[in-house]
């Protein structure tokens, strides 16, 4: 990416605090119930990555710091069965990135460079967020202005003035009410997707943006992209789904990464999106949608929710189940197909 590429903006949402959990699948009690026992102490979610292998669940669940205290307490029940992390912290995210992982790979390249290690990384249809240490916020900001350019704002200056007084506005918008449906604005889904999954250490994250950039030079789309945690600490799992080819081998790309476990690969598989006002500022949306495909049986591979998107994973075979599981808790308007160009 050349510093003549621009985004619409970037934003940082401060004063959080991540959580980190590893629980094994065959648990009674899965991540619905994790983000049950949330949403009945009203918390709020503006960011979650939730991965899945053969063995464990991976969450990182972002709460706002005044919230901290009761999240822990009501989350000390699953202790015998998992690891819980702690750490203070920002959400930064850049739009938009229009599904080219390009953007992540600069992302990645800058915070590399800031010797920053992401504590976690997730992509919506319109952003990529990543959740930093306080202390790492206040450097990225001028270091984002070094591979790419803002149309919003020309300087980190200019930035600094937009933003001003913003984030008060944004903690303030709180929903009010409790629909009996949560509003959508629509659902896109896709399907002639694969889910590769590649565990590394989270000191060779920033390293992975080799890998993006050779995506992005073969025109490949980045449906899908989280990072979420493991049982060996300091290590880190990449999910990323990508429209499946006959004629490109995926996986030798991630091979190269330092040290890297060789990629697994899940096909076919299938990616749902959708935007709402309030996913971002109002408790109990993740604990809906993941009952709702509990409910269903429908096995979900991965989630994740960036400020105001949730984006997910499934076995392509259940995607219109998991569909009409999504139309039974959510108010949807509209459900559109993408068709990705190139994908067999």
């Amino acid at each position: 990416m050349t510093p003549s590429t621009t985004l619409g903006g970037f934003k940082i949402l401060r004063d959080v605090v991540r959580i980190s959990r590893v629980q094994p699948v065959k648990d009674e009690a899965g991540p619905a119930d994790v983000f049950r026992t949330l949403a009945d102490g009203r918390i709020n979610l503006p960011f979650l990555t939730c991965g899945k292998d053969n063995l464990d669940w991976g969450l990182n669940i972002v709460i706002p710091s005044n919230t901290s205290r009761d999240a822990s307490s009501r989350l000390q029940k699953y202790a015998a069965s998992s690891w819980i992390t702690q750490a203070h912290g920002s959400i930064l995210s850049v739009f938009p990135h229009k599904s080219d992982p390009e953007v992540t790979a600069s992302l990645l390249k800058v915070m590399g460079a800031e010797g920053l290690e992401p504590e976690a990384l997730a992509n919506s249809n319109s952003a990529v967020s990543t959740v930093l240490k306080d202390e790492s916020v206040s450097g990225i900001t001028q270091a984002l202005f070094k591979p790419f350019r803002f149309s919003a704002y020309r300087t980190p200056a200019d930035w600094k003035l937009a933003e001003k007084g913003r984030e008060k506005l944004y903690k303030e918008v709180v929903a009010s009410y409790q629909e009996k449906k949560p509003k959508v604005y629509g659902l896109e889904w896709r399907d002639g997707q694969a889910l590769y999954r590649v565990k590394l250490n989270t000191r060779n994250l920033c390293e992975a943006e080799t890998a993006f950039r050779q995506l992005s030079r073969q025109g490949i789309a980045l449906t899908f992209f989280i990072t979420s945690p493991t049982r060996e600490k300091g290590e880190t799992m990449l999910s990323l789904a990508l429209p499946h080819s006959k004629t490109q081998n995926h996986e030798k790309i991630f091979e190269n990464l330092p040290p890297a476990n060789v990629a697994k690969k899940a096909y076919p598989v299938a990616h749902f999106a959708m935007n709402g006002p309030h996913f971002g500022d109002r408790y109990g949306i993740a604990s809906e949608l993941l009952t709702a495909l509990d409910s269903a049986d429908i096995d979900l591979l991965g989630l994740s929710c960036s400020i105001a998107s949730i984006t997910g994973i499934v076995p392509a075979a259940q995607i219109r189940d998991a569909i009409r599981a999504v139309q039974g808790c959510f108010e949807v308007p509209s459900v559109f197909k993408r068709i990705d160009r190139g994908a067999v």
